[in-house]
């Protein structure tokens, strides 16, 4: 029978072991005790305790762990939280380019729908800095090749493609006017060019010069424009004057885009999606083009036997405030604006004392002459002060005593001191006296006259001394002058003197063509003060109206219309009438009877005065009404009147 032995190579029980064999278990025993001690733990064996671990060390660790890890949280949520959209598209501008499709502008019809204005295709390199290399020599080659395409300096494309710095996501103006050759050799190697665009924007093109103060033009959007209207880039076109900047939201359409994923050399992988560009509305003008190049001829050979350097005109439809036509001489190409003016071209036009760019039959203030008269005698019927049969002693002047010194006389005058005997209102009017006005406005002898006070009230009835509301900017206020503002701003006393200047339209009293064409419409149409307008209507791009624009009564009934009748005919018997101050040329010439009135407006003792008519037609059924303005050229019967005969003649036998 074998032994049992133990599991470690020794015998399991001790009484069982031989004697004899005694030393031999004595060395097992001892590697037993060295085994045991193998793998009890340190501390069984330990004789003494340790001291405490020193701590500090690992606090310093975990503090710098615990920094290191705000500064990576703090990094990571100003990358992805405070500037994650911007360097989303950062990374998005790596493999996706977008596209803008710029929206064809709206375009301008004049009443009959002759184009006056349309678009045409101009190519602009544009950068978006963002999305260059950051490697410099990488850049320069780009710039290199660019520059060779269109023409430019390396240096110059560099300076315009790093000016708002490496990081600027807004596209920026490198090249405009790129010609078309250039253009179609560029266009395949904009793979080759990361971070620059070729785009196609509509510049205006406008056909009919005569019109460039009512039109306007648009320009390249500035850094203040951008502050004000949003939806813009850099490189956008925006309305600047006239109705371009007037009608800027409904000409300008919503421009499209393009997105496109790109591979690593830049060149297109597939259309990510499209969004097609929006044309803008169309504006249907109430200007008649034929009329407006007619009046503007009349008016320069006016000009060039007056040897004036301004003037204007104004044409009206009575009954709607329709403006058929405003002229403006000198005008203006405002192509020269909308490809881009050059600064020698446009200090030419700013500098030049004629004021070409200055919109004179709307913005300019002037003394009206007489042609105001026929609202004085309109407010002097309505309030009484004379009737149509009342009658003057016109002597050819009128003479005040000084109230605070009776030996000082002032003395009034007709023009040329031409007395015209006893008259009444109509033939005052007629033949213009001055005498006849002056007692109407200021009075003298039995008559009170309106006094500056009701008769200021009257001119603004009118629409004198405010905005005539023309859906056109930087129109003229004018000014009616009254005794409070003397007192306030000249630290004046107001004068009967005074008075008689304003019913004769001398002095202060200012106002604009526009402003007395609308003020003679309301004696033509019977008392309605109608808003003037330029735009008729508004369609869409297939020439669907979209919206009709309705005339407007801005005051209606201002005067009876029996007292508007009466003004009416003298206003004929100017034209009409042997003596009159127009005749009778124009009744000779101009194919339906006409109604008008002459005014020769002092302008300073050293200059030439300004030359007024302004007349309607038909005298029974008025169609239009025409002002014209010459400029320190001397008789409006001689200067101002061949003009509107000349116009009215060709406007009905057309």
């Amino acid at each position: 029978m074998s032994k049992p032995k133990s599991l470690f190579g020794y015998a399991a029980d001790g009484a069982l072991m031989p004697q004899r064999r005694g030393p031999a278990l004595k060395r097992r025993l001892q590697q037993h005790e060295q085994w045991a001690e193998a793998v009890l733990p340190a501390d069984a064996t330990a004789s003494t305790l340790e001291s405490d671990t020193n701590r500090r060390p690992l606090v310093g660790l975990v503090l710098v762990a615990l920094a290191a890890f705000l500064i990576l949280t703090g990094r990571l949520f100003m990358l992805q939280v405070v500037h994650g959209e911007r360097n989303m598209g950062l990374a998005d501008g790596n493999r996706i380019r977008q596209k803008v499709t710029r929206a064809p502008r709206g375009i301008l019809y004049d009443r009959s729908g002759k184009v006056l204005v349309r678009n045409e295709a101009s190519f602009d390199v544009t950068v978006v800095a963002a999305q260059l290399s950051k490697t410099p020599a990488d850049r320069q080659a780009v710039y290199r090749r660019l520059g060779g395409l269109i023409g430019l300096p390396a240096a110059e494309v560099a300076a315009k493609a790093e000016a708002e710095g490496l990081s600027h996501a807004q596209p920026q103006l490198v090249a405009s006017g790129i010609e078309r050759e250039r253009a179609l050799a560029l266009d395949p190697a904009l793979h080759e060019l990361p971070g620059f665009y070729l785009d196609t924007n509509p510049v205006r093109r406008y056909s009919d010069p005569r019109l460039s103060h009512l039109l306007g033009y648009t320009g390249r959007v500035t850094a203040e424009e951008l502050k004000e209207h949003s939806g813009y880039s850099p490189v956008d076109y925006i309305g600047k004057v006239g109705l371009e900047k007037r009608y800027e939201p409904v000409l300008r359409g919503s421009n499209g885009s393009e997105q496109t994923e790109v591979d690593a050399t830049g060149r297109p992988v597939k259309v990510l999606a499209a969004r097609p560009a929006q044309p803008g509305a169309s504006l249907v003008l109430a200007i008649d083009q034929d009329l407006e190049t007619k009046l503007s001829e009349a008016i320069g050979k006016q000009m060039e036997r007056a040897g004036s350097k301004k003037a204007a005109g104004v044409a009206l439809d009575p009954k709607s405030g329709e403006v058929l036509a405003a002229v403006s001489l000198p005008g203006y190409d405002n192509n020269l604006f909308s490809g881009g003016i050059s600064q020698a071209d446009y200090a030419k036009l700013a500098n030049n004392p004629a004021q070409p760019l200055f919109n004179k039959s709307v913005s300019g203030a002037y003394p009206t002459g007489s042609i105001i008269k026929p609202l004085v005698a309109a407010a002097a019927l309505a309030e009484g002060v004379v009737t149509a049969a009342t009658t003057i002693n016109d002597t050819g002047q009128l003479e005040l005593t000084n109230r605070y010194d009776t030996k000082v006389k002032y003395i009034f005058r007709n023009h040329e001191s031409a007395a015209g005997g006893t008259i009444s209102l109509k033939r005052a009017l007629a033949i213009s006296s001055n005498v006849f006005f002056y007692t109407l406005g200021g009075g003298f002898g039995q008559i009170a006259g309106l006094g500056a006070d009701r008769l200021g009230d009257y001119y603004h009835r009118f629409g004198l001394g405010q905005p005539t509301g023309i859906d056109l900017a930087g129109e003229a206020k004018g000014h009616v002058p009254s005794p409070d503002w003397k007192q306030k701003v000249k630290k004046e006393t107001w004068f009967t003197g005074d008075t008689y200047n304003m019913a004769v339209g001398q002095g202060d009293t200012l106002a604009s063509p526009l402003q007395m064409a609308v003020a003679t419409a309301a004696v033509a149409n019977g008392g309605t003060v109608y808003r003037p307008r330029l735009v008729r209507s508004v369609t869409d791009d297939e020439g669907k109206v979209t919206k009709q624009i309705e005339p407007q009564a801005l005051r209606q009934n201002i005067i009876p219309p029996a007292h508007l009748a009466t003004v009416r005919e003298a206003m004929r018997q100017v034209v009409a009438s042997p003596g009159g101050t127009a005749c009778c040329r124009i009744e000779e010439e101009v194919p339906v009877a006409v109604a008008g009135k002459t005014g020769t407006a002092q302008a300073g003792d050293d200059k030439k005065p300004h030359a007024w008519f302004s007349a309607f037609a038909p005298y029974d059924d008025p169609k239009i009404v025409l002002v014209v303005l010459v400029e320190n050229s001397g008789e409006g019967a001689e200067f101002a009147a061949p003009a509107v005969r000349e116009t009215l003649s060709w406007y009905f036998r057309r």
